[in-house]
C-alpha cells in the first residue's frame, strides 16, 4: 500500500505484486474536514492508514499487507508510548498483519500522489469581503477588502473610468469584490457594506425603480450563481473604515491605469451598456432621432405629437436644449441627470427645503428642463424626511366645516298605518308604524281595527311611557290621528 497527503486530501493505492508487475487492487481517496485539517503530516498518514483498513477491511483481514513509505510511521505506530488519537489507532490497527518499510521505488507512489492531487478539494471556508464606493466632484472610486480565514488581508483600490452616483458607485464596490474573491478561487464569500439601499436592494426588501441599479443587481444575481454561497450584510460605517479609505483614495486621484488583473471596471459602462449606446427608455431620443434625421414613429398619433413637440427644441451639438418664452435655452436632461439636479436644488449645499412649485420654479430659472418636472419635485418634497420633519403643522381642517342642527333622540316621530295585510290571528290585518327621526328607531304593532283609542293607547305604551312626552308628532292628519 502507498500512501499520500496534502493539506485536504489523503489517498492510497492498494496493489498487487506479480513478478516484476504491480497489479492495482483499489485507491481510496478521502477529502479532510475540519478537524482533520489540523492534523500534522504524520498523523494524516496514519488516519489514511485506519481509513483504508475500515474501507477495505476484507483484504486486510485475509492477506499481509506492507505500507511503504519513507516517514516514520512505522515506529510510531508500533511503540506504546504515544497517547492520545495514536494510541487509539495504534490499537485498532494491531488486529491487522501490517509492515512497514521504506519505499525504494516511485511505481505505484505516482498513482497515489495523482489521486491526491485530482481530488483537491475546493476550500469550504468563508472570506469576507469589506466593500465600499465613493462618489464626488473629481470622480467615482471604489475600496475593496479581502479577508482570508487565516487573516490574510487583499486590498484593491479602483478608479471608476465613467461618472457614477453614489448607490451606482457602491453597487461597483459589491460587484468588484465578488470579481476579487472568483479571481481568488473563493467558493464562499461574505460582503460587507455599510449601504442600506445596496444591501435591501439585492435581498428584495426594497423595489428597485432606477433602471441602472436594477441592471446592476440583475448583474451581481447572475456572477452569484458562480459561487456556492455569497452572503451580503450592512454593518456600521465604523467598522468599513478601511475599505472606505480605499474608496475615497481613488476617487480622489485624477488619472489611473489598471495595471492589476482585473480588467472588468464598470459593469454598466462596459458589458451592458456598450460605448456608443443610449438608453431606449431616455425621454430625449425621440426627438433626437427626429431632429438628426427626420426619422418619425410607426404609429400615427406618436408621429403626430412629436412633430408638435419637436419644433419647442432645437439641437446644440450633441445637447438637447427647449426654447423658452423671454428665457434662455433649457437643457434637456434625462431622468437620472434630473434626479440628481433635483436633490441639489432641494437639499444641497444651497438648498432650502422649497415646496413643490417653488422647487420646479428654482429649477428651471437654473436652465434645465424635463416633461415631469413639476410631478418630480412634488413628489421629492412629499418624501423629503426633513421637510416631513420640520415643517409647520397645519392646524385647519382639510375640508370646508358645515354647520349641523342639533336633534335629540327619541324628540320627533312619524306616525303611520301600513295595511291591511291578509287577515292573521285574532283578525289582525293592520300594522301602526312609529319612527324616531334621529336614531331611525322603529315602534310597530298589530291591530285589528285603527281608532282613536287605539291609536292613544300606541302613543301611551310604546311612546310615552318608554322614551317621555315628544315634542313633535308627524302624520298625515288622518282621522283616526
Amino acid at each position: 500500500m502507498y500512501l499520500s497527503t496534502t493539506d485536504s486530501v489523503a489517498s492510497s493505492v492498494l496493489v498487487k505484486n506479480e513478478g516484476q508487475c504491480q497489479q492495482l487492487v483499489y485507491f481510496f481517496s478521502h477529502l479532510l474536514k475540519g478537524a482533520e485539517t489540523r492534523y500534522t503530516s504524520l498523523e494524516k498518514l496514519a488516519w489514511t492508514v485506519v481509513l483504508s483498513t475500515r474501507r477495505l477491511r476484507p483484504y486486510f483481514l485475509s492477506h499481509p499487507v506492507t505500507v511503504l513509505t519513507n516517514n516514520n510511521l512505522g515506529r510510531v505506530l508500533t511503540q506504546p508510548e504515544f497517547s492520545g488519537r495514536l494510541a487509539k489507532w495504534t490499537m485498532e490497527l494491531s488486529q491487522y498483519d501490517l509492515q512497514y518499510q521504506p519505499r525504494s521505488a516511485i511505481k505505484a507512489q505516482a498513482l497515489a500522489d495523482f489521486l491526491a492531487e485530482v481530488h483537491q478539494g475546493e476550500s469550504e471556508e468563508e472570506w469576507k469581503a469589506y466593500v465600499d464606493g465613493a462618489s464626488n466632484k473629481q470622480g467615482s472610486g471604489v475600496g475593496v477588502l479581502l479577508v482570508s480565514p487565516q487573516g490574510e488581508e487583499v486590498r484593491l483600490s479602483v478608479r471608476l473610468s465613467f461618472k457614477a452616483s453614489n448607490n451606482e458607485a457602491e453597487y461597483e464596490a459589491v460587484l468588484m469584490g465578488l470579481q476579487v474573491a472568483r479571481r481568488m478561487g473563493v467558493t464562499r464569500v461574505q460582503l460587507l457594506s455599510d449601504s442600506q439601499l445596496v444591501s435591501q436592494q439585492v435581498k428584495g426588501s426594497y423595489e428597485i425603480r432606477n433602471d441602472r441599479l436594477r441592471r446592476y443587481a440583475e448583474a451581481f444575481a447572475k456572477l452569484k450563481t458562480e459561487f456556492k454561497e455569497v452572503t451580503l450584510l450592512k454593518i456600521p460605517r465604523a467598522e468599513n473604515s478601511k475599505a472606505d479609505e480605499l474608496a475615497r483614495l481613488a476617487s480622489s486621484i485624477t488619472e489611473w491605469t489598471d495595471e492589476g488583473p482585473i480588467t472588468q471596471v464598470a459593469w454598466i459602462t462596459q458589458i451592458d451598456q456598450p460605448p456608443g449606446t443610449t438608453d431606449p427608455s431616455d425621454w430625449r431620443n425621440s426627438i433626437l432621432t427626429f431632429l438628426r434625421t427626420g426619422e418619425v414613429p410607426a404609429n400615427p398619433e406618436q408621429t403626430r405629437l412629436l412633430k408638435r413637440r419637436a419644433p419647442r427644441f432645437t439641437l446644440i451639438g450633441d445637447q438637447l436644449y427647449r426654447r423658452a418664452f423671454s428665457r434662455p435655452l433649457l437643457k434637456c436632461l434625462s431622468l437620472e441627470d434630473a434626479e440628481y439636479v433635483l436633490k441639489e436644488a432641494h437639499q444641497g449645499c444651497c438648498g432650502s427645503h422649497a415646496g413643490g412649485r417653488s422647487l420646479a420654479r428654482k429649477v428651471l430659472l437654473a436652465g434645465y428642463f424635463w416633461p415631469t418636472l413639476q410631478a418630480d419635485a412634488v413628489k421629492l418634497v412629499a418624501t423629503c424626511l426633513h421637510c416631513q420633519k420640520y415643517q409647520p403643522f397645519q392646524r385647519h381642517p382639510t375640508k370646508q366645516l358645515k354647520t349641523t342642527t342639533t336633534s335629540c333622540p327619541f324628540d320627533q316621530w312619524r306616525m303611520d298605518i301600513v295595511g291591511p295585510f291578509s287577515t292573521g290571528p285574532q283578525q289582525k290585518k293592520f300594522l301602526l308604524v312609529a319612527v324616531d327621526y334621529f336614531s331611525k328607531w322603529v315602534e310597530a304593532e298589530a291591530l285589528a281595527r285603527i281608532t282613536e283609542d287605539v291609536v292613544i293607547k300606541f302613543l301611551w305604551k310604546n311612546i310615552v311611557c318608554r322614551y317621555g312626552i315628544p315634542c313633535r308628532l308627524v302624520s298625515d292628519n288622518g282621522w283616526q290621528f
